[in-house]
């Protein structure tokens, strides 16, 4: 035999590829690829564990075994099991999202598409091919054109960047305003002339608060009912997250909050609440209000900050209006996930608008009067998911829109089944398990005719929701039990018009 003959072909399972052949730069991609798409899944199993337990578990699953196909590509450099692996994994994860953005899985409504999971379905496209291409001997064997080092790093900078971008929203709390909608042209106003990002109180971080101005100077009491103008004074927000103590006894939460026209008097209500400790330390913990009072409200002086603020409360009562129900809620990919409850409704949320930060036409919750299908809107809520302890600075105009938390709260098949202050043994003797929910920021709007909120129009908590009967069907008639429409007037000091026919007078 010759001496310069070529080597026997290798066993059957194997690919041998030189070291600088295509097979090396295909393993080099996919390998990014896999981990990639893992970190955006790690990124978002919290999020999913506050939908449901099993798309949590699901997420975490697939993102280790994208670590797991990654190592053994790096490992088994010869073998043909890890791209094969890699290959039916992606593929399957693949099919999975496709479904749930069209058909819907079983048991929920298709959901919308959005960058991350776009970004994450895209890197798994490219494992999947990068993997059939490795298993043709053909191809991984050819040598591999150079590629300037320049290039590569440039290419890998452009991978780790569009993976920071989507997963920051979970992690960070970073969140870009959907739709061109920001500070910068609030309510996604085209062709608003005023710059934006100079309109004071702009900052939820600037919690001074701001000297009494004379009401003839504002602009802004159109926003907010007359008896709330009247009370409200500048100054930082009203605690609203859960934990610690309130400011009131049971006996002053139970008068505001009875409704003795339907049977329930504030007597009655104490008298009941006392007989259910975990109703009654929820209410003395702050998980429904932390006060009895009117939000702070910071004037708003300049006429550009009115006319963008009464765009944006438009906007919102528009969008309430597209869901004057709890069926065309569902209808549109909402699930409950709180039964009514007094002073803040019954929340209602999509799931797919979790990564979007705040997009004013997409509420990630929407609030109702009850729970059946034909349960009244009462307000929206955004829920945004931010890291740290300083709530999210985006939101409406001004610095009056404040954010709160729900740490712990008890979570039976994704519904709310008590608060913050049960303990894990009681929320497991009720069926369910304790979340966490420290990334989560909410805030409400009561923007539906007959539902303003006397403690302010971003209030936590609003007194027009009275407490119901258990098993009651709640109000037959809309407007939180007035029978006002959505097309009707607020009852904002004003009266009469809508908040940018307000401002724009003003």
């Amino acid at each position: 035999m010759s001496d310069h003959a070529p080597p026997e072909a290798p066993a059957t399972g194997t690919t041998p590829e030189p070291a600088s052949s295509v097979g090396d730069t295909v393993r080099a991609v996919v390998i990014a690829a896999s981990i990639g798409a893992a970190v955006i899944h790690f990124a978002y199993s919290p999020a999913h564990f506050e939908e449901k337990t099993l798309y949590g578990w699901f997420f975490l699953v697939v993102a280790w075994v994208q670590i797991g196909s990654a190592f053994a590509l790096a490992r088994w450099r010869s073998a043909r099991w890890p791209w094969v692996a890699t290959a039916a994994v992606n593929a399957a994860v693949i099919a999975i999202w496709l479904v749930s953005r069209t058909a819907g899985l079983p048991g929920s409504d298709p959901e919308p598409f959005g960058f991350p999971d776009g970004l994450a379905s895209g890197l798994e496209a490219i494992a999947v091919v990068g993997s059939l291409l490795a298993l043709r001997p053909e191809i991984v064997r050819r040598p591999a054109p150079r590629v300037s080092p320049v290039l590569g790093g440039v290419l890998a900078l452009a991978m780790v960047g569009l993976v920071s971008a989507s997963v920051s929203p979970s992690i960070v709390g970073e969140h870009g305003h959907g739709h061109g909608d920001d500070h910068g042209n609030a309510a996604g106003a085209a062709g608003d002339d005023h710059d934006m990002a100079g309109m004071e109180g702009m900052d939820h971080g600037n919690t001074s608060g701001a000297p009494t101005v004379a009401k003839a100077d504002r602009c802004d009491l159109g926003f907010n009912t007359a008896a709330f103008n009247d009370e409200a004074k500048p100054g930082v927000p009203h605690a609203h997250t859960d934990g610690g103590t309130v400011d009131f006894t049971l006996e002053q939460w139970a008068k505001i909050f009875a409704d003795p026209e339907h049977g329930i008097p504030a007597g009655g209500l104490v008298a009941a609440l006392n007989k259910m400790p975990v109703e009654k330390g929820g209410i003395l913990s702050g998980g429904l209000t932390h006060t009895l009072a009117p939000d702070p409200w910071n004037p708003l002086t300049k006429s550009r900050d009115c006319e963008a603020l009464g765009r944006q409360l438009d906007e919102a009562r528009a969008v309430a209006a597209k869901y004057p129900t709890v069926k065309d809620a569902e209808a549109a990919g909402y699930r409950k996930v709180t039964n009514y409850l007094p002073g803040i409704a019954a929340h209602y949320m999509n799931f797919g608008y979790l990564r979007d930060g705040f997009v004013l036409e997409h509420p990630e919750m929407l609030l109702y009067d009850g729970t059946e299908p034909s349960s009244h809107v009462v307000g929206l809520s955004y829920y945004i998911i931010k890291a740290g302890d300083a709530e999210p600075a985006e939101g409406f105009v001004g610095n009056n829109d404040h954010y709160h938390k729900h740490i712990g709260l008890c979570l039976k098949n994704g519904v709310v089944a008590s608060g913050s202050n049960t303990t894990d043994a009681q929320c497991s003797a009720e069926g369910g398990r304790k979340a966490n929910g420290s990334g989560g920021w909410m805030s409400h709007v009561w923007i539906v005719p007959g539902c303003e909120s006397d403690w302010g129009i971003f209030s936590g908590a609003n007194p027009a929701l009275k407490v119901q009967v258990p098993g009651a069907p709640g109000p037959t008639t809309g407007g939180c039990g007035t029978g006002k429409s959505l097309s009707s007037p607020l009852a904002f000091e004003t009266g009469g018009k809508g908040p940018q026919e307000l401002a724009s007078a003003q």
